[in-house]
């Protein structure tokens, strides 16, 4: 959907439809492609607002938009059977999504957290508040714009692309904070993920940065991590990639995921 919408927008951006009404002559009829905003939902289902430039939104102009709504993955395809009901890993499996204000009212589960991307066009009023909210955590799941009193939304140069999520990876800088200790990701040739430090699995690290020393053995299965506070997952290696790599992420409290698919995801607790 989003390549199809990309090609409409790129053809629409620079060209006009000439349509014909008869003894008139023909008129020149100006289309344009709608703004998106994005509600990007993270791991421990909080929700934040970003535009077409993954820029945050706190004010728009009043108009016709799209809303895309986001999650890293699909909540549903995580196995949470051990996980505490009130860590709200993944929205405890299922989003409720729910966005209110004046002539809006639009609630969705994600089709029971099965679908990681939805959207639906939404026309917000002038001089106006919306407020987004996820119904599992309503007080804390929560974020809101307003409206300006008039003018017209802006077309972005290509939407459906835009909003991009963000994994928490924090690069090697000069000058950065210490790197804790270096953990070894494994991923074998059947595509089974390990993580281990000190030859030991690990369940429980304390907050810090690490560097993850990763060996790839199958190429066709990448290697993935998901964070608390990430709207999208990290890419440790890809699914094509074999060898050695290493990357430095900062790891937050809360808990953390790895993968090589959905299907055999493993935890690990930061505190």
């Amino acid at each position: 959907m989003r390549r199809f919408a990309t090609i409409t927008v790129l053809a629409t951006a620079t060209a006009a439809v000439l349509v014909s009404i008869g003894n008139a002559g023909l008129r020149t009829v100006e289309t344009t492609a709608k703004p998106t905003l994005y509600f990007m939902y993270a791991m421990n289902c909080t929700l934040s607002i970003v535009d077409d430039s993954g820029k945050p939104v706190t004010s728009i102009a009043p108009g016709a938009y799209q809303v895309d709504i986001r999650t890293p993955v699909p909540f549903a395809t995580l196995p949470l059977g051990d996980i505490a009901p009130d860590s709200m890993t993944a929205c405890n499996g299922i989003p409720q999504f729910q966005l209110t204000g004046p002539g809006v009212n639009f609630f969705t589960t994600m089709s029971a957290g099965c679908v990681d991307d939805l959207v639906v066009p939404e026309t917000f009023q002038p001089s106006a508040t919306y407020v987004a909210t996820d119904l599992n955590q309503p007080s804390v799941a929560r974020a809101s714009f307003t409206t300006l009193a008039s003018g017209t939304p802006t077309a972005p140069v290509v939407t459906y692309g835009g909003g991009k999520g963000t994994g928490q990876v924090s690069t090697d800088i000069v000058g950065s904070l210490a790197i804790r200790s270096t953990l070894e990701a494994t991923v074998s040739v059947a595509g089974k993920a390990t993580l281990t430090s000190g030859g030991k699995a690990i369940s429980k690290l304390a907050a810090g940065r690490y560097k993850f020393r990763v060996a790839d053995q199958d190429a066709k299965a990448g290697l993935k991590i998901l964070g608390p506070k990430s709207t999208a997952p990290i890419v440790l290696t890809g699914a094509a990639y074999k060898g050695t790599k290493t990357k430095t992420i900062a790891l937050t409290p809360g808990r953390w995921t790895y993968y090589t698919s959905l299907a055999t995801i493993r935890y690990f607790s930061v505190s």
